[in-house]
């Protein structure tokens, strides 16, 4: 008997609920998934507000139709790319805000929380950690997935935070998980640069200061302590150009892996509370599919095994 179960690369069985496209099945049930050949998509976004769209429609997923009487819910796969300093969190933040159907999951709250609680992924985890070492992909996909199925459960879809990084993160990560809907966030390096060497702290409390918008009271003084602030290494000009470089680097495969898919569109701009108002439209036409034309096709992907 073929029974439907969804596996971790480490083997682990998160149950007999199956996802392919976003929408859950019960283990008994059958869904086909026919993806549309990929095409690139942007929006660009000016600080004047003004916003043209380099295609006339926006690709989405073929939807199949399934006979299956046991649709739970339908549910989403959110990755949002962005380069350091380039708006993520921002965007992130307001996506939660209109859209409370989704869960926030961060790999790296994940990973501070299992540590800090002692579970087996955390002591696993910390071994690396302890040894400087970066943590295995398998051990992050494990802590995806732990999350990913409380939200499935509960109907909600997931954004995706932190992970994944590189292509080889996303090809592990889609053995487990369809990550069906893409956002890549591209803001130019020089406004980036400015941004973040814009921003100096007052290290004992980490309050961040910017001259460009929240300057302080006194000119290279913390306003509660009057104590100085200092600048990150990090946050030099010289340094962020590097963490650019790299990012660029690590990620344009990635961009070119989700393009293929059809899943990924790229907002460009400077200014966050210019760019997210397509960044919601772009949401809604993909959300509103599922009102439209309820399948069970859009975003989870599962893995089979024989009972």
């Amino acid at each position: 008997m073929m029974q439907s179960v969804l596996l971790t690369p480490t083997g682990r069985n998160f149950g007999n609920v199956v996802y392919r496209g976003g929408h859950a099945m019960m283990a008994s049930s059958s869904a086909s998934y026919s993806p549309t050949s990929s095409s690139s998509n942007n929006y660009n976004a000016s600080s004047s507000g003004t916003t043209s769209r380099s295609l006339a429609s926006i690709a989405v997923p073929r939807r199949c139709s399934s006979s299956s009487s046991a649709l739970l819910s339908s549910s989403h796969s959110l990755l949002i790319l962005g380069k350091p300093g380039g708006g993520k969190g921002t965007i992130s933040g307001k996506i939660l805000d209109d859209f409370p159907q989704f869960r926030h999951v961060s790999t790296g709250d994940e990973l501070r929380r299992h540590v800090r609680n002692g579970t087996e992924l955390g002591m696993e985890a910390k071994k690396y950690m302890d040894e400087g070492c970066l943590v295995p992909d398998r051990v992050m996909i494990d802590l995806v997935m732990g999350d990913a199925i409380e939200a499935i459960k509960s109907g909600q879809s997931l954004l995706l935070d932190g992970f994944p990084r590189t292509m080889e993160q996303a090809v592990a990560l889609d053995r487990n998980l369809d990550v069906d809907l893409v956002i890549n966030l591209c803001v130019p390096n020089d406004v980036i640069i400015d941004r973040i060497s814009d921003r100096w702290i007052h290290p004992s409390s980490g309050r961040i200061y910017s001259y460009s918008y929240r300057p302080p009271k006194n000119a290279g003084y913390d306003d509660e302590t009057g104590e100085p602030l200092v600048q990150r290494d990090d946050d030099k000009p010289e340094s962020v150009l590097r963490r650019l470089e790299k990012y660029e680097a690590v990620t344009r495969p990635l961009v070119k892996y989700y393009e293929e898919k059809g899943v990924i569109q790229t907002f460009r701009g400077t200014m966050s509370d210019v760019i997210y108002p397509e960044v919601k439209r772009w949401l809604d036409d993909q959300l509103s599919e599922d009102i439209n034309h309820p399948t069970l096709d859009s975003g989870f992907g599962m893995k089979k095994a024989n009972a």
